[in-house]
């Protein structure tokens, strides 16, 4: 059966650089992303609003096609990643990239071991800030206004919904997490950690 391991943190937390290098070191595990499935992004500024107000119940936050995908794994079957096109192939490992671990109730069940990584809201957001930045350098045809623009109208949902989002997100997902993660370690660090700690829990899983 195949072991499957949630990542979660805030935005700029690093979450996909930790799926990365974590299913490098488990021999190739597969990767699944949430991202590639959720249409919560898509949401107007309006009904975020909304959706706060009522209280961010993150199971209102739709993924058509996660489930049958978690599920496909786990028996052994090949999947489509919708965002690339390119198989994803069962194996002894799947890591889940997965910013609400078990607080999204359609896939917890699922999920064997959720990793919490732990980080400074303000680090990550300073994290996030540089990579939109580095981006923005990488394109020549990229205009400095636009981009600014752009920045402004970001870092103003930030504040008025982001932000709190995030604060929800910690206290609900941290809670149920497995393995907490300073996410201010080097990433090699990270990775040798979570390995120990998730062999710990195999072994117990796999004795009871």
């Amino acid at each position: 059966m195949t072991f499957v391991i949630a990542v979660a943190a805030p935005i700029g937390g690093g979450k996909t650089a930790l799926v990365k290098g974590l299913a490098q070191a488990l021999n190739g595990a597969s990767t699944l992303h949430f991202d590639h499935y959720e249409l919560a992004t898509r949401k107007t500024p309006e009904e975020l609003a909304r959706w706060l107000a009522a209280g961010a119940d993150f199971n209102e936050l739709r993924a058509p096609g996660l489930l049958s995908a978690l599920q496909a794994l786990q028996r052994g079957e090949p999947v489509t990643d919708p965002a690339s096109g390119q198989a994803i192939l069962p194996g002894d490992y799947l890591i889940l990239e997965m910013p609400l671990g078990r607080a999204y109730a359609e896939t917890a069940e699922l999920i064997d071991a959720v990793i919490w990584l732990d980080i400074p809201l303000d680090v990550a957001l300073a994290r996030k800030l540089r990579e939109f930045t580095a981006q923005a350098l990488a394109d020549e045809s990229e205009d400095p206004r636009e981009f600014l623009r752009w920045l402004d109208a970001y870092l103003d949902q930030y504040t008025e919904q982001v932000r709190a989002i995030l604060r929800l997100q910690k206290q609900r997902v941290a809670a149920g997490a497995d393995i907490v993660l300073d996410g201010l370690q080097p990433p090699h660090a990270l990775i040798a950690d979570a390995r120990q700690a998730l062999a710990g829990i195999r072994a117990m899983r796999e004795r009871g």
